[in-house]
């Protein structure tokens, strides 16, 4: 039913297209006594096209059953065309006697007319073949987008899932080496954690967040670490108004702050400055290096998932680059046109 939809204007038009052509043939000839017998060649000529499409349409419905006793598609196509092409001269032989002997009364031989529609019968099998071979083709790439958006959501909510549990370890780190130094900002860590991790499960879903919204849980992020650090740690932000509503994937800057955190020390004279600014088409999350000898475990799955996330946002890779003492990460700036 699909195939016989996609197909109906093309029949209609091709029908038409045809006859036409034939008929304007034999009027430049003057073969036509009088407008009756034109009218009765053209609803001669509509008759077996309208015969032969729908043929074919039938013969193209029973390709399954074809299909087992004949494996391979290409023999498939050559018996669904030989009987579709047998069977519309058949169709043009009948109606062209059936016409000829009831009503026409032509000076051309009865020859002509079968051999015209034989003519018009292959045409019309060479036009629903190369259109079916198209539509089949169509089919096919729709079926395979449909297949990379399935399996681009697939490997996307699997890198949303490592998101929550890793930010969640790392916090309670923090909440750790807090309570175990008496910090006197454990409990207010506390409270925003809490908030932190509401707005994280509320965008845990999405696909992309504006870079406005996903900042705002960087900067709450970054509370929470100054309430260990104090001043031992700064984030600043400088990007340029239009860049605020552009996208990226949720929670990126705060895991880019994590990183930061997890690979340099932190303490007197050991500052860690943050600093968010845009650079032509990137923006740029950048860190002075003081690394550590000793690295969390886990290492690179902050980054790895950021990397991931933006090429099945816009396909396009991140940068990074450790030079002159500063640890830089490059992200592409996706537009809302940019996203597939």
């Amino acid at each position: 039913m699909v195939f016989q939809r996609y197909f109906r204007q093309i029949a209609i038009w091709g029908t038409l297209a045809i006859t036409f052509f034939f008929m304007l043939n034999r009027a430049v000839d003057n073969e036509y006594k009088d407008v009756l017998q034109a009218f009765i060649d053209f609803l001669v000529l509509c008759t077996y096209s309208v015969l032969i499409w729908q043929f074919n349409f039938w013969l193209d419905k029973r390709e399954s059953q074809l299909a087992l006793v004949f494996k391979s598609s290409t023999s498939r196509l050559i018996l669904q065309s030989a009987i579709s092409l047998f069977a519309g001269v058949l169709l043009v032989v009948v109606v062209e006697l059936i016409v000829h002997e009831t009503i026409k009364e032509e000076k051309a031989p009865l020859i002509f007319f079968i051999f015209r529609g034989v003519l018009i019968n292959i045409i019309l099998q060479i036009l629903f073949y190369a259109v079916r071979s198209v539509y089949q083709f169509q089919q096919v790439q729709v079926k395979n987008a449909q297949l990379m958006e399935m399996s681009a959501k697939a490997q996307m909510d699997l890198l949303r899932q490592q998101v929550n549990p890793h930010f969640l370890f790392n916090a309670l780190n923090t909440l750790k080496s807090m309570v175990k130094s008496g910090s006197p900002n454990a409990q207010e860590f506390i409270v925003q954690l809490a908030d932190v991790y509401r707005y994280l499960l509320q965008n845990n879903q999405k696909e992309s967040v504006s870079v406005r919204e996903d900042l705002s849980i960087a900067r709450s992020y970054a509370n929470l670490i100054h309430a260990r650090f104090e001043d031992n740690f700064k984030l600043e932000v400088s990007l340029t108004p239009d860049v605020y509503d552009t996208l990226t994937p949720p929670n990126t800057f705060q895991l880019l702050i994590e990183n930061a955190i997890k690979h340099n020390i932190i303490g007197a004279g050991k500052a860690l400055l943050v600093k968010i600014y845009n650079d032509e088409n990137y923006i740029v999350i950048s860190n002075n290096l003081q690394p550590k000898r000793t690295v969390e475990q886990n290492t690179g799955l902050g980054l790895e998932n950021i990397r991931q996330r933006y090429k099945l946002l816009c396909g396009r890779d991140i940068k990074v680059s450790k030079l002159n003492q500063q640890f830089e990460v490059f992200l592409p700036i996706v537009g809302l046109r940019e996203v597939n």
